[in-house]
């Protein structure tokens, strides 16, 4: 006998593949003995194509010949012998199909598996027992025939991994590796798949796959080899803590021998593998944290993450990670040690850069309800410090003093809320307290200022030009304007019809929360909803209040369009009085209240009569709807440090969907705003009076009242004598402890937001252009450049900016270490008019990729930057580059690795780095997204 060790196995696939072949030969029927070990585990007998098959294994010459007397059962018999064909007598021979032994040849089963005629010359480093593996593995499957007719690495393992394990022919990047091996449910098919393939077939695969990594195709198969998929991501995070060339590793210093000892314990942790690279480490790091930093990551892997900082002793190394849920406290307790400094020295440049490590932590999510508590008092603390270094203004008409409040100090108001809810970490609670006692000075004293010119200018109707606009007024020069018809085809006997407005007047909405609010409904439904201003009508931004700034008072008089005094029966009236004078129809109910707008909606998100009367166009063009939320809160509940959004209102949402879905253009706006309780020293009760921040003034001698209070006098001053003596401070009250107060004379409470809202286009013939971006410059320096992004068809003009009151003088410290993004409409035109960039970013694809992989960059900005990359010749510096971004040079790679992962769509890899520079295949990306030039 012969030794049988270097003999293959046969498998199902080759059976089948021998019987094919003999049929092809003309051999319907008949015995094929096989060269091969004679041991089968499969069935010893099945049907193929309707024939029915017996696997004998015969280790010797005898049990060959028993093997022969089967052939007259079955239609086809195989013969497993390790018996050379010297040994196999004549007798014996004459009966196989072939006349002769035959042997198992893989290649040409595994090209027939895939249609292919020929085969790459390396494939499978033509070991037969890989092809032999890979048969077995796919047996029976129908695969994508190779492209060509020729069989390769590419082809056969993009095929198996999709199979076996979930990964997409398109995946086999860095990144998408990364992506793949977060999947619970693929990462266990490949470690079943990895123990129980062939060894060399899973050699040959991770050879192939590493050199489609890249650098990191080393350590990636280390880990897939020894641990399996779980552990990419979380050993990548450790990586990146060793990466020393970053701002942040800058700002955390480590000893070298800390850096040193977690580097080999890491190697160690690898399997005693050859010494990583800073290349490695850095790409590694990198594809990490770029993986964990969407919002759809499991716990798991963070927690893993934790876990192996700890077990690899790197744990001081920890603030490091921009992901790792722990490396926010010593980025917190950072901040807070410059904050300290910063309210001493006045210098911002240290506590500046010591947010951006804050709130690049991908716990952050700063600005939104799931910011945790001390960004979003550190966030609040340092946009007043900034405020805080800038020159008081100092506005001289009530008209200026309201635009000042609704452009800035209205934002101050939020700011302070949002300090006013305490710190967890203690230095930062402490230099919060004192930046927020700055502050509030500072605003009590823009109150009383304020509260004296409108004693002086405010209570009385006036048509002087430095006079703001009155909320008695709303109607006649916000409402009405807007329902100006649209011009009709020259020659059409139809009548022309007002263009239809929906007027919501949320009732106590300060300007701070409107600033919350709008931004809320802007964000959420950007680009269908946009906010305008009436052409060369900034002053119509605000209105003022009658007063006392109660809702009997200025929500009457704001709904009858005139002075008056009355509830929702007065209110009614008037509103119907208002729209028969100026002859607009209103064949219905027109005006919704509280019991209106919460009575039954039968399914419906808002009431039948509700929803009805948005939908008559025709009959009632402008609607009005008041909503009592706010008004609500400061009775029952805390708003200070409250996030307000369109959802924070009971009907707000549903509403601005009614409204476009039959083209109102919405005006959202106030009766009067409301200050907060504080529940501080000295808020305390004066006296006892009917309402809780004004008072009569019968009786009162003016020169006696404490600076706190005012006394105005005037037909705007809508109490039985046209007098009343006004709350100014924001501590005074005259009733009961409650949640929030007004009627006084403060900003925020006599200041009246007013806001219009278009859906889609702007309508041309309604004199709208865009309003440009509200916020202010020092609250977020790198956020602030006004961008007008429209989905308009027609051409839209952009308001231009209002001056300053006062100029700001020069700030001792800049801000940020790089500059601000330019302005985006620097952005050349290619030849033609068209905007290739622009259909870029407006493509279905890259929307798709946007929002799948949200960098924390906006499209204008990524505009600006893919403008910059065209105008360079496809390359950028770095350093440039992260100006354009406007982010700190240190961060500059792992923004590039961001927007990479939006940019490089299906594994086109147009956007990358080397380290020096930026670079950008332009025609390929071009052709990614199908904008042809």
């Amino acid at each position: 006998m012969t030794a049988s060790t270097n003999l293959p196995k046969a498998d199902l696939a080759s059976v089948r593949n021998l019987i094919s072949n003999s049929r092809q030969s003309r051999h319907n029927r008949g015995v094929i003995a096989v060269s091969a070990v004679p041991e089968w585990t499969g069935d010893s007998e099945f049907t193929f194509d309707g024939q029915s098959v017996k696997v004998r294994t015969a280790p010797s010459v005898l049990a060959i010949r028993d093997a022969l007397t089967e052939r007259s059962h079955v239609d086809w018999v195989i013969i497993l012998t390790d018996r050379t064909s010297a040994e196999l007598p004549v007798g014996i021979l004459e009966h196989l199909a072939a006349g002769r032994l035959s042997n198992l040849d893989p290649w040409p089963v595994l090209r027939e598996m895939f249609s292919a005629s020929k085969q790459e010359f390396n494939l499978l480093s033509l070991k037969n027992e890989s092809a032999r593996a890979v048969l077995r593995e796919l047996d029976g499957q129908q695969m994508v025939p190779a492209p060509g007719g020729v069989l390769t690495n590419e082809h056969l393992f993009t095929s198996l991994a999709r199979d076996r394990f979930g990964l997409k022919p398109a995946e086999f990047t860095p990144h998408s590796i990364a992506m793949w091996s977060m999947n619970r449910e693929d990462a266990l098919r490949f470690d079943g798949w990895r123990s129980r393939t062939d060894p060399q077939l899973f050699d040959e695969f991770l050879s192939w796959i590493s050199g489609r990594l890249g650098p990191l195709g080393s350590p990636f198969t280390t880990v897939l080899r020894t641990t399996g998929p779980t552990e990419l991501v979380p050993l990548g995070l450790v990586a990146a803590l060793l990466d020393n060339g970053t701002a942040i590793s800058t700002a955390f210093p480590a000893a070298l021998e800390t850096s040193i000892k977690v580097r080999t314990l890491l190697e160690v942790h690898l399997g005693g593998t050859a010494g990583l690279t800073e290349q490695q480490l850095i790409a590694w790091g990198n594809t990490a944290a770029l993986a964990v930093s969407g919002t759809e990551v499991s716990a798991d892997i963070l927690r893993r993450g934790e876990n192996l900082v700890t077990s690899l002793q790197a744990d001081s190394l920890i603030a490091r990670s921009d992901v790792l849920p722990s490396a926010m406290t010593p980025r917190i307790g950072h901040f807070a040690a410059a904050l300290v400094e910063s309210t001493q020295t006045g210098s911002l440049a240290t506590v500046e850069n010591a947010w951006a490590n804050v709130i690049s932590h991908r716990s952050a999510r700063m600005d939104t309800n799931d910011a945790p508590r001390d960004v979003r008092v550190g966030s609040a603390a340092l946009r007043l410090l900034r405020w805080l270094q800038r020159p008081a203004a100092q506005p001289s008409t009530l008209a200026s003093w309201l635009t000042e409040h609704r452009s800035d100090l209205s934002w101050v108001d939020g700011a302070v809320n949002a300090a006013f809810t305490g710190a967890d970490n203690t230095a930062l609670a402490s230099a919060a307290h004192r930046i927020v006692d700055l502050v509030r000075q500072r605003r009590s004293t823009a109150d009383r200022q304020f509260a004296s010119l409108l004693a002086a200018n405010g209570a009385h109707r006036s048509t002087s030009a430095e006079m703001p606009l009155l909320i008695e007024d709303l109607l006649d020069r916000v409402v009405r304007p807007l329902t100006v018809p649209q011009p009709g085809a020259t020659g059409s006997s139809n009548p022309v019809k007002p263009s239809p407005v929906l007027l919501i007047v949320a009732d106590g909405m300060s300007t701070t929360v409107a600033n919350e609010t709008v931004a809320d409904a802007l964000r959420r439904y950007r680009p269908q909803w946009q906010e305008c201003v009436l052409e060369d009508s900034n002053d119509l931004q605000t209105a003022l209040a009658v007063l006392p700034t109660v809702t009997k008072f200025s929500r009457c008089s704001l709904l009858t369009g005139a002075l008056a005094t009355g509830t929702q029966d007065r209110e009614r009236s008037g509103f119907a009085s208002w729209l028969q004078s100026n002859a607009l129809p209103a064949i219905g109910q027109v005006l919704f209240h509280k019991a209106d707008m919460d009575a039954v909606s039968r399914g419906h998100a808002l009431a039948i009569d509700v929803r009805v009367a948005l939908e008559d166009t025709g009959n009632r063009p402008v609607v009005a709807c008041v909503l009592n939320d706010i008004d609500d809160a400061l009775d029952r509940s805390d708003p200070i440090g409250s996030s307000w959004s369109t959802s924070s209102f009971k009907h707000l949402d549903a509403l601005l969907a009614a409204a476009a879905a039959v083209g109102r253009t919405v005006v959202l706006t106030s009766d009067h705003g409301h200050v907060v309780e504080r529940r501080e020293q000295p808020s305390v009760q004066r006296g006892t009076r009917e309402s809780a921040r004004y008072r009569s003034a019968t009786g009162v001698d003016p020169t006696s009242l404490p600076a706190d209070e005012v006394l105005v006098e005037g037909e705007r001053v809508r109490t039985d004598d046209h007098r009343a003596i006004l709350a100014v401070d924001e501590q005074v009250r005259y009733t009961g402890l409650k949640a929030g107060y007004h009627g006084g004379a403060t900003l925020s409470e006599a200041v009246i937001p007013v806001s219009i809202l278009v859906n889609g286009a702007i309508p041309p013939h309604l004199g709208l252009v865009l309003r440009p971006n509200p916020v202010p410059v020092w609250w977020d320096p790198q956020r602030t450049t006004t961008v007008a992004t429209t989905v308009a068809t027609e051409p839209v003009r952009a308001v231009p900016k209002r001056k300053p009151a006062v100029k700001p003088a020069p700030q001792p410290d800049s801000l940020f270490d790089v500059a601000e993004p330019a302005a985006p409409s620097a952005t050349p035109k290619p030849a033609g008019g068209r905007d290739l960039v622009a259909e870029l970013l407006a493509s279905p694809l890259f929307t798709q990729q946007y929002n799948s992989f949200p960098p924390r960059i906006t499209k204008p900005v990524i505009g600006l930057f893919i403008q910059g990359l065209i105008n360079g010749n496809g390359r950028l510096p770095l350093s440039q580059a992260a100006e354009i971004l406007g982010v700190q040079a240190g961060r500059a790679r792992r923004t590039i690795a961001a927007l990479s992962q939006v940019i490089n769509a299906d594994g086109v890899v147009a956007l990358s780095e080397n380290g020096i520079e930026v670079e950008l295949a332009a025609g390929l990306m071009f052709e990614q997204y199908e904008v042809k030039p």
